[in-house]
């Protein structure tokens, strides 16, 4: 499927974390789109250029002109001549030169600039993977940190949890053992009263 002009500004890519800034994205495709329309509106002209030229022209590639000229009578003076001579005939025109078939040259033309735009075409297509897949590799590693992060924090939680339960535990002996001391305290006073 051939990449044309308003599938390249309908494209929207999706974001992602750490990704390639979407203004500067936008701004290189937005430059690609300008290339290939005018590669386009070059391919266009030229086809259009060849078209003219490939369309017979009278009086071009070797067909005979007519004489653009008529001859004049001659013009009788006031005063009359003895004998008369016919005014001589101009020579007819040369026949221009036969000119060189340019379509040949403007197929080449043509052909060159079809290698370029398609050049271009895939060296954007080349440069949009390369951009995709390196984009591609920063998320993949972007989510390997993050899953790294994960982990690490889970394993601060568990250390938390564990020092919370020992500590509760410690907290639950003190208690008992205050309790404990209360109440042979209160053994005594009951035995003094």
């Amino acid at each position: 499927m051939a990449i044309t002009v308003q599938m390249i500004e309908d494209k929207n890519f999706s974001y992602k974390i750490k990704g390639y800034d979407p203004v500067e994205v936008d701004e290189f495709l937005d430059q690609i789109c300008d290339e290939m329309i005018a590669m386009q509106d070059e391919i266009n002209a030229l086809q259009q250029k060849l078209r003219s030229q490939s369309t017979p022209v009278p009086g071009a590639f070797g067909s005979v002109p007519t004489p653009s000229f008529k001859p004049q009578a001659p013009q009788k003076s006031a005063v009359p001549e003895q004998s008369e001579k016919p005014a001589p005939v101009p020579a007819p025109a040369p026949a221009p030169a036969v000119q060189h078939d340019n379509s040949e040259a403007a197929k080449k033309l043509l052909a060159s600039a079809q290698q370029v735009y398609d050049q271009m075409v895939s060296d954007a297509r080349r440069e949009a993977e390369e951009i995709v897949s390196s984009a591609r590799d920063r998320a993949e590693s972007a989510v390997g940190d993050l899953e790294q992060e994960k982990v690490r924090i889970q394993t601060e939680i568990d250390t938390l949890k564990a020092s919370a339960r020992d500590y509760r535990s410690r907290f639950l002996r003190l208690i008992e053992d205050q309790t404990h001391v209360i109440n042979a305290e209160m053994e005594l006073f009951k035995e003094d009263e």
